[in-house]
C-alpha cells in the first residue's frame, strides 16, 4: 500500500466518539475491541468520552467498524482516523493531548484515568511541511524542553492514585464470587480512607441486615469456607445464602475495625438466633447418621459467639441484647449434659465452663446497667440461680446475693440454688440427690449440676467407706453394690460398678463393694449421658429450652432475602458504593456510580502552560503568533516605568530585531498561503474517502443482513430439533412412570401380607408376656404393701421421738430466756440502786435531809467522804461518777464504718488506709472540744475482725480498713512533723476567735502533712446565725476545701459528732478526685533483661527495616550498634535515677495493717502499700544507675582488612570478647559471637551486638550483690524516653565518619579486579577461629583482662586522689568509659 498524502486517513486505526462508560476501565474497551483482530495500540480519553483503537491489518480495522459499534445494547460512533500532523505553530509546544487532560484534570482537582509521567512524542514524519513541499515551516520545540517544565511524577500525591485504583476496581463487573469480594474489598478500603480523616466518637453501631454480612459471604464461598450447615442442598461447595451466618473471628491487633455495614443490627441478630433455634438447635437429637456431634456443636458455639462479639462490639445494652446473651448461655447449659460423654476432642467441658461464665459475667454488667436506668430484666432471678449453682464450691457468692436487691435475694430460684449449696458444703450427697430428682428443679439446673456428680460421689465413697470399715486390719468390709447404687444415684448397677472399679474398689462375685483403700487416680470418672436424673426433665425441644420463651415464627428469617450489592450486569450499584442501600428504610437503586462520568467544567482560559494544537480548521488564525513570540512588552500594560537612555550598541540591535520579526512575519503570511492550499486539497481527498467509505458501509450493511437471515434460519431449525426430542423424552418417561406404578402396586401387596401374619404374631406374645408381668407386678406390690407397712410403724415412732424432744427443747429455750431477762433486770435494777444512792449522797442534797436520818444511814461513811471532799476542794472523780456509760460504745461515732461507706475501693477485696488529722484550737475551747472529742468517739472497733495497735490517738484495723488519727492543739508544738506526714485528710476545729490565724495554722499543717484537702469545721455561739467568713487561702495550695459551722449548745458533743462525721465523709470523697498515680514497680531483674533484652533488639531491627540510616549503620559500623544499646542503656539510667521524693508515700504507721503477700508472689505494680521500702530514696536508685552503667558495652575497635579475613574477624571478636565479658567464659562467648557472625552476614551486627549485650548484662547481675528486689518508676516518663522511637533521632559517631570510607569503597569496587574470591567454607572458618583461640590461651598471661582493667582503674583512681592538690578538688571530673 502507498503511503497516504497528508491529510488522509489511516485505515488502521479507528477512531471511537460517545463511548460507553464502562469503556472507562482499560480491560472492558480491550476485551471488546480485541475480539475483531490484534491489538496494537489503545488510547483512551475519559474527558472526551473517546478512544482511538489500532490493529495490526486494515482488514481487522474494518471488520471492527462494521461490527463493533454496539455494546451492551449501546450504540457509539466510529470512523477511521485521520494520519497525524506536526503542529504548525512555532510559539505553541506541542504536546499529546493525553498528557495535557490529565495535566488540567489534575489542575482543576479531578483524578485522571492515565498513568502518571508517560508521555509521547509528537510525530517526526508526515509533518505538513513535508507535505506540501516546502520547507518553510519552522520545526516544533523538542521534548525535554516540555518535560523539564512539568512536575515529576514522584511529587504527585499517593492518596489520589490509590482512590483511583480503587475505584478502578470497584467498576469491574463481577460474575464469580472472588471478583465480587475484589469489589466489595476495594469498596470497603475506599470507605475506611475517607473514615480515617474523621474519629467517630462512641462504639460503631451496625445496620447489616442480613445474618451474614455480603462480603463475608462471597469470601468463603470462594475460599471453600462453607459449613456443612450452610451449603446448598445437593452442592458441597456452593453456598446458601439465605442460610448463611457470620462466622466469628478472633480479634487481633492488626485486625481492621469493622465498618458499620459489617456488623449486624439487633433485628438481625434476633433473626440470626431464631434461625439457629429452629432449623441447628435440635439437629444434635435426631438418629441421622449425618448430623455429627462434633460439627454440630462448634458450628453453633462459633455463630453464637459471633452474637456476643458483635453485642460488644456495638455496646449494646438493651432488653433485646440481654434476652440474646441469656439464649448464648442456655446454649453453654445444655451443653454441659448433653455432650458430657463426649470425646474430648469433640468437647472440652473446661472450655465450655469458662465460655458459660463469660456470658454470665456479661448479664451481671447488663442487669447492672438496667437497673440503673430503671429497666427490670424478666428473666434476671433465673440466671442468678445459675450463676449460684455454678459457683458452689466458693462461698463468696454469699456476698454477691447480699449486694442484690431484696426480690432478687428471696426469688425461688436463689433460694433452691442455696439449698444445693448446703447440700453440697455437707458432703449431704442424699439430700443432694434428692433436691436433683424434685419437680421444683428445672432441666436446665440439673444440666449444671452435672459438673458436681462425680466429685460428690468420691466423697460419698470416702464417707461409708469410714463408716462402715471393718475394726480389724485382717478383716474387710463390704456393701452390696444394689445399696450403693441407690445411695449414690446411679441409673443401674453396671455404671456403679464401674464407678467404684475406676477408683480402686473391687466388686467381688456376690455383688458386694469390698471396702478397701481409695486410690488415687490420675484422670477422673469419665461420666455417661445423666438421660434419666436429667435429660427426662425435659419436656420441649431443644430450641425451645434455649429460647427460654415460645420460639419466634418462622416468617422472620423465611421471608428475608440476602441483601445483594450487584445489578443484573454484576456492577456495583450506586447507591452500594458507600454501603448506604443496607441502611434501614434506604431503597436500593440499579445504576452505575456516577461519581467520574460527568468531569469537572474547566474555567474559559486556564493557567497551564501546556497548550493544545488546534484542530485544523482553526489553524489560519493562529499564524501570526510567531511574529511577536519572541517580544516582550517593553512598558507593562496598566502601569508605567522608568526608561534609562539607550546606548547606541542597543539601539543597532532594536533594528536587527525589528527586521528579523519582519522577514518573520512575510515568512509567516508565506505559509499561510501553503497551509490554505493543504487544506483544499485535504478536503477534497476526504470527500473521496466519504464517497468510498458510504459505498463499503452499503456493502457491508447487506452482508450483514444476509448473515442475519442465514443465523435466524439456523436457529429455527434448531429449535424444531429440540422440540421433537423434548416430545420423545416425555413419552418415555410417561411409560417409566407407568412401569413404577405397577411395581409399587405389588410391593404394597407384599408388604400387607408381611404386616397381617406380623400381627397375629404379636398378638400371641403379647398374651404370653402380658401374663408374665402380671404374675410378676402382683408379686411386687404385695411386697412393697408390707413393706410400707413396716416403715409406717417406724416412721410413726420416729415422729413421736422427735416432737417429744422439740417440745422438751423448746421448754428448756423458754426456761433459758427467762433466766436471762431476771438477769438482765437485776442488772439494771442494781445500776438504778446505785445510781439513787449516789444521787441522794451528793453534797447540795444534804441541806434539805434530816441530820438524825442522816446519821442513821447505812452509806454515812461515803457522805462524809464527799464532804470532805467538798470542803478540802478536792477534784472530782468523773470517771467513778459516770462508770457504766463506757460500755454505751454504740452511742459514739465509729469511723470505720463512716469510711467503709464512703473511701473508694480501688480492687474489690483489697484492704484500705486511711490517715486523719485532727487540728484542735487553743484554749477553754480546745479542752472543751478535746474532751467532747474523747466521749463522742470510738477508739476501739468493734467488729469481729478487728485489733488495734498501741501508738497515737486512735490506731485499729476494722470492716477492711486501716486507720490512724492523729490528734494536736495548736498552742502545743510538741508533735513531730514524722506523725503528721503522709496524711490522707485534715479536720481543722476553731471558734469563731481563731479564724484570723486560719492560714498561717492550715500552711503549716499542708507543709508537713503533704495533704492539701482540708476539712474545717467552725464553732460559733447559739444566739449568732453562721456566715461563711472570707478566707485567704491562696497561698496555702488547698486542693478541695469545705467549712461546717457547729453551733454551741447544750448537746454540743452530739452535734460535733455529726458535723465531724460529714467532714470525714467529704474528705473520703475527696480521694476518689485525686489522680491516680502514674507509678508502676517492677523487679530490678525484670526491669534490666525485659527492656535491653530481645525487645529492645527486636524494635532495632524493625527500625532498620523501616529506616535506612539505621539499616546502613548496623550492616556497616559495629560500633552503631554499640552505640544503640548503649544509649538505650543510657535512657533507661534517665528514667531509674529520676527524683520521686514528691510523689505520695503510704504511711508508716499503718504499715502494720498490710496484709503480707505471699513468699513466691510476684511484686505488685501499682499498690502504694506493697512498695518496696526505700523505693524513693535516691542512694537506692543511684545503686540501680550505677549498675546499668556497668551494663554498657565498651568501643569496640574498627574491623581492619587483611588478607585472611576469617583468622582476622576471629581475632577481632576475641579482643572484644576480652574486654566486654567474663574472664571464665571469653573463649565460649567468642566462639558463639562467631557463629553469629557468620550465620548473620547479611543482617549487620545487631545480633551480635545483641548476644554480647545479653551476656553482658547475666554477667553483672550474677556479680551484684544485695541488689533490691523493685524499682518504682513513673510510667510517663518511661513512655517519653525510653519506649518512644528515639532511635530515628540517634546519629552515632560512627555514622559522621563513614562518608569517606564509603567513598573508599565505590573506588575499589569500580577497579576491575582480576583474583577470584577465596571461597570459604563453614569447618575452614571454624578451624581458624579455634587456631586462635589456641594462641590466645597461650599469651593470656601477657594480656590485660576485664579484672585486670577494674583493678588497675581503682588504682590509679585511688593514688590520684592522693596525689591530687587540694585545689582540684573542685575541677569537674572527666567522663571514662565504665568497663564494669
Amino acid at each position: 500500500m502507498a503511503e497516504p498524502r497528508p491529510g488522509a486517513y489511516n485505515y488502521k486505526t479507528l477512531l471511537c466518539t460517545n463511548i460507553p462508560e464502562l469503556f472507562l476501565d482499560k480491560y472492558v474497551a480491550r476485551s471488546h475491541f480485541g475480539r475483531f483482530g490484534t491489538l496494537m495500540n489503545f488510547v483512551l480519553r475519559p474527558r472526551r468520552m473517546t478512544c482511538t483503537v489500532s490493529y495490526a491489518s486494515e482488514e481487522e480495522a474494518e471488520r471492527a467498524l462494521l461490527e463493533g459499534g454496539i455494546f451492551q445494547g449501546h450504540q457509539f460512533e466510529m470512523c477511521y482516523a485521520e494520519n497525524e500532523t506536526a503542529p504548525a505553530q512555532k510559539t505553541e509546544e506541542w504536546v499529546d493531548p493525553d498528557v495535557q487532560a490529565e495535566l488540567s484534570a489534575l489542575q482543576a482537582g479531578w483524578r485522571s484515568e492515565y498513568a502518571p509521567g508517560k508521555t509521547q512524542k509528537p510525530p517526526s514524519g508526515g509533518g505538513l511541511g513535508g507535505g506540501v513541499g516546502g520547507g518553510g515551516v519552522l520545526a516544533p520545540p523538542a521534548l525535554p524542553t516540555v518535560v523539564t517544565k512539568t512536575h515529576p511524577p514522584a511529587a504527585r500525591d499517593r492518596t489520589p492514585a490509590q482512590l483511583r485504583d480503587l475505584e478502578n476496581v470497584m467498576r469491574r463487573p463481577a460474575h464469580t464470587s472472588e471478583e465480587k469480594y475484589r469489589v466489595l474489598d476495594a469498596r470497603d478500603k475506599l470507605m475506611r480512607l475517607h473514615q480515617g480523616q474523621r474519629k467517630l466518637a462512641g462504639a460503631t453501631q451496625g445496620h447489616c441486615p442480613d445474618m451474614c454480612p455480603e462480603k463475608e459471604r462471597v469470601l468463603r464461598e470462594f475460599q471453600r469456607q462453607v459449613a456443612i450447615y450452610e451449603l446448598q442442598p445437593g452442592s458441597d461447595e456452593i453456598i446458601c445464602h439465605e442460610r448463611a451466618l457470620k462466622q466469628y473471628s478472633r480479634s487481633s491487633a492488626d485486625q481492621e475495625t469493622p465498618l458499620p455495614h459489617e456488623l449486624r443490627n439487633e433485628n438481625a441478630l434476633h433473626m440470626t438466633m431464631s434461625y439457629l433455634m429452629h432449623e441447628i438447635m435440635d439437629i444434635s437429637e435426631r438418629q441421622d447418621p449425618q448430623s455429627h456431634l462434633g460439627d454440630w456443636f462448634h458450628f453453633v458455639w462459633d455463630r453464637t459467639r459471633s452474637i456476643r462479639k458483635e453485642i460488644t462490639q456495638q455496646e449494646l445494652c438493651s432488653l433485646g441484647a440481654v434476652k440474646l446473651v441469656e439464649q448464648c448461655a442456655r446454649f453453654h447449659i445444655h451443653c454441659a449434659a448433653r455432650l458430657v460423654a463426649a470425646d474430648p476432642s469433640v468437647f472440652d467441658s473446661k472450655i465450655n465452663a469458662e465460655n458459660l461464665t463469660k456470658c454470665l459475667q456479661t448479664l451481671k454488667y447488663m442487669y447492672h446497667d438496667l437497673r440503673l436506668k430503671g429497666v427490670q430484666c424478666p428473666r434476671e432471678a433465673e440466671f442468678r440461680g445459675y450463676i449460684v449453682l455454678l459457683n458452689l464450691a466458693d462461698a463468696n457468692f454469699l456476698w454477691d446475693i447480699g449486694q442484690l436487691p431484696g426480690e432478687l435475694q428471696s426469688c425461688p430460684e436463689v433460694r433452691q440454688a442455696i439449698q444445693f449449696y448446703l447440700a453440697l458444703q455437707d458432703t449431704n450427697f442424699v439430700r443432694f440427690f434428692q433436691l436433683l430428682t424434685d419437680e421444683e428443679t428445672s432441666y436446665l439446673s440439673a444440666c449444671i449440676l452435672v459438673t458436681y456428680f462425680t466429685r460428690l460421689r468420691v466423697l460419698a465413697l470416702h464417707r461409708l467407706i469410714q463408716a462402715y470399715r471393718a475394726p480389724r486390719k485382717d478383716e474387710v468390709s463390704s456393701l452390696p453394690l444394689t445399696y450403693i447404687t441407690d445411695m449414690l444415684s446411679f441409673v443401674s448397677e453396671q455404671e456403679a460398678a464401674d464407678f467404684v472399679q475406676h477408683y480402686g474398689l473391687e466388686v467381688n462375685e456376690a455383688g458386694r463393694v469390698v471396702l478397701s483403700r481409695m486410690h488415687a487416680v490420675e484422670t477422673d470418672y469419665k461420666l455417661p449421658r445423666q438421660i434419666e436424673l436429667v435429660e427426662m426433665k425435659r419436656i420441649q425441644s431443644v430450641g425451645e429450652v434455649i429460647c427460654g420463651e415460645p420460639l419466634p415464627p418462622r416468617a422472620l428469617y423465611l421471608d428475608h432475602r440476602p441483601h445483594n450489592s450487584f445489578n443484573e450486569h454484576g456492577v456495583l450499584k450506586s447507591v452500594a458504593w458507600a454501603a448506604k442501600d443496607q441502611l434501614p428504610g434506604m431503597q436500593q437503586e440499579d445504576m452505575q456510580p456516577q461519581i467520574t462520568s460527568q468531569p469537572p467544567a474547566m474555567p474559559a482560559q486556564s493557567d497551564n502552560f501546556f497548550k493544545v494544537p488546534m484542530q485544523p480548521g482553526g489553524m489560519a488564525g493562529g499564524f501570526a503568533a510567531p511574529a511577536t513570540a519572541g517580544v516582550s512588552p517593553a512598558v507593562p500594560s496598566g502601569g508605567f516605568s522608568f526608561v534609562l537612555p539607550k546606548s547606541r550598541a542597543q539601539e543597532l540591535q532594536e533594528q536587527a530585531l525589528a527586521e528579523q520579526q519582519r522577514r518573520a512575519q512575510e515568512e509567516a503570511k508565506h505559509q499561510a498561503v501553503q497551509l490554505e492550499l493543504a487544506i483544499a486539497a485535504a478536503k477534497q481527498r476526504e470527500a473521496e474517502l466519504t464517497a468510498i467509505h458510504e459505498a463499503k458501509v452499503a456493502e457491508a450493511e447487506r452482508v450483514r443482513q444476509q448473515k442475519l437471515r442465514e443465523r435466524q434460519e439456523q436457529q429455527r431449525r434448531k429449535q424444531e430439533e429440540l422440540e421433537m426430542q423434548r416430545q420423545r423424552e416425555q413419552e418415555e418417561l410417561q411409560l417409566e412412570r407407568e412401569r413404577q406404578q405397577k411395581l409399587a402396586q405389588l410391593a404394597l401387596l407384599e408388604q400387607q401380607e408381611r404386616e397381617a401374619r406380623k400381627k397375629v404374631k404379636t398378638l400371641e406374645y403379647y398374651q404370653e408376656i402380658f401374663q408374665e408381668n402380671l404374675t410378676e407386678i402382683c408379686r411386687r406390690e404385695f411386697q412393697m404393701h408390707n413393706q410400707a407397712c413396716r416403715s409406717y410403724e417406724s416412721l410413726v415412732d420416729v415422729l413421736t421421738r422427735r416432737l417429744v424432744e422439740q417440745q422438751m427443747q423448746r421448754s428448756l429455750y423458754e426456761l433459758g430466756i427467762m433466766r436471762v431477762y431476771m438477769r438482765r433486770w437485776r442488772n439494771y435494777r442494781r445500776v438504778q440502786q446505785r445510781k439513787d444512792t449516789l444521787f441522794n449522797q451528793l453534797p447540795l442534797s444534804f441541806g434539805a435531809d434530816d441530820r438524825e436520818r442522816l446519821v442513821e444511814e447505812r452509806s454515812v461513811e461515803d457522805s462524809l467522804r464527799l464532804i470532805r471532799r467538798y470542803r478540802l476542794g478536792e477534784p472530782c472523780d468523773y470517771g467513778k461518777l459516770l462508770a457504766g456509760l463506757e460500755e454505751q460504745s454504740w452511742l459514739k461515732l465509729d469511723l470505720w464504718r463512716v469510711l467503709d461507706q464512703c473511701l473508694p475501693q480501688v480492687q474489690p477485696g483489697a484492704r484500705r488506709f486511711f490517715k486523719l488529722l485532727l487540728s484542735l484550737p487553743g484554749g477553754q475551747e480546745g479542752f472543751q472540744l478535746n474532751y467532747d472529742l474523747d466521749r463522742g468517739l470510738l477508739q476501739q472497733p468493734q467488729s469481729p475482725d478487728a485489733h488495734s495497735v498501741d501508738g497515737g490517738y486512735i490506731r485499729g484495723f476494722s470492716q477492711g480498713i486501716g486507720l490512724s488519727v492523729v490528734k494536736i492543739r495548736d498552742n502545743c508544738q510538741d508533735w513531730k512533723p514524722t506523725e503528721v506526714a503522709q496524711a490522707n485528710g485534715i479536720v481543722c476545729l476553731a471558734g469563731l476567735a481563731d479564724l484570723r490565724y486560719l492560714p498561717q495554722r492550715l500552711k503549716l499543717l499542708v507543709q508537713a502533712s503533704r495533704c492539701r484537702d482540708v476539712a474545717l469545721i467552725v464553732q460559733h455561739p447559739a444566739h449568732t446565725v453562721y456566715e461563711n467568713p472570707e478566707l485567704h487561702l491562696q497561698d496555702v495550695g488547698l486542693r478541695s476545701f469545705k467549712s461546717f459551722p457547729l453551733r454551741h449548745s447544750g448537746n454540743n458533743r452530739q452535734r460535733l459528732m455529726i458535723e465531724l462525721q460529714a467532714a470525714v465523709k467529704f474528705l473520703a470523697r475527696a480521694m476518689e478526685k485525686k489522680p491516680i498515680g502514674q507509678l508502676h514497680q517492677e523487679e530490678v531483674r525484670e526491669y534490666l533483661l525485659g527492656n535491653l533484652g530481645p525487645e529492645l533488639f527486636r524494635r532495632l531491627k524493625h527500625a532498620a527495616e523501616q529506616d535506612n540510616a539505621i539499616r546502613k549503620g548496623s550492616q556497616r559500623y559495629p560500633q552503631f550498634c554499640v552505640d544503640l544499646f548503649n544509649e538505650a542503656v543510657h535512657r533507661l539510667q534517665l528514667v531509674a535515677g529520676e527524683d520521686l521524693s514528691d510523689c505520695p508515700q503510704f504511711p508508716e504507721e499503718l504499715r502494720v495493717f498490710v496484709q503480707p503477700l505471699p513468699i513466691e508472689s510476684p511484686l505488685p505494680t501499682n499498690r502504694l502499700e506493697h512498695f518496696e521500702p526505700g523505693w524513693q530514696l535516691p542512694e537506692q536508685r543511684q545503686r540501680i544507675v550505677q549498675l546499668l552503667e556497668r551494663s554498657k558495652l565498651p568501643r569496640i575497635a574498627p574491623l581492619r582488612s587483611s588478607s585472611s579475613p576469617a583468622e582476622t574477624q576471629c581475632q577481632w571478636v576475641l579482643d572484644y570478647a576480652q574486654l566486654s565479658q567474663q574472664e571464665d567464659c571469653v573463649e565460649q562467648v567468642a566462639l558463639q559471637a562467631i557463629q553469629i557472625l557468620q550465620s548473620n552476614e547479611n543482617d549487620g551486627y545487631l545480633n551480635f551486638v545483641e548476644y554480647l549485650a545479653s551476656e553482658r548484662l547475666q554477667y553483672v547481675l550474677r556479680e551484684e550483690k544485695n541488689l533490691p528486689r523493685g524499682i518504682v518508676y513513673r510510667t510517663q516518663t518511661m513512655k517519653s524516653r525510653f519506649l518512644s522511637a528515639w532511635y530515628y533521632e540517634f546519629q552515632g559517631p560512627q555514622m559522621c565518619d563513614s562518608v569517606s570510607a564509603d567513598e573508599d569503597c565505590t573506588e575499589q569496587e569500580e577497579q576491575p579486579t582480576h583474583v577470584e574470591e577465596e571461597q570459604l567454607d563453614y569447618n575452614e572458618i571454624m578451624s581458624k577461629a579455634e587456631a586462635v583461640l589456641n594462641r590466645c590461651r597461650r599469651r593470656q598471661e601477657e594480656r590485660h583482662t576485664l579484672r585486670d582493667l577494674n583493678g588497675s582503674h581503682k588504682t590509679r583512681k585511688r593514688k590520684g586522689k592522693s596525689d591530687r592538690p587540694p585545689d582540684a578538688e573542685n575541677k569537674p571530673k572527666p567522663k571514662r568509659p565504665n568497663l564494669k
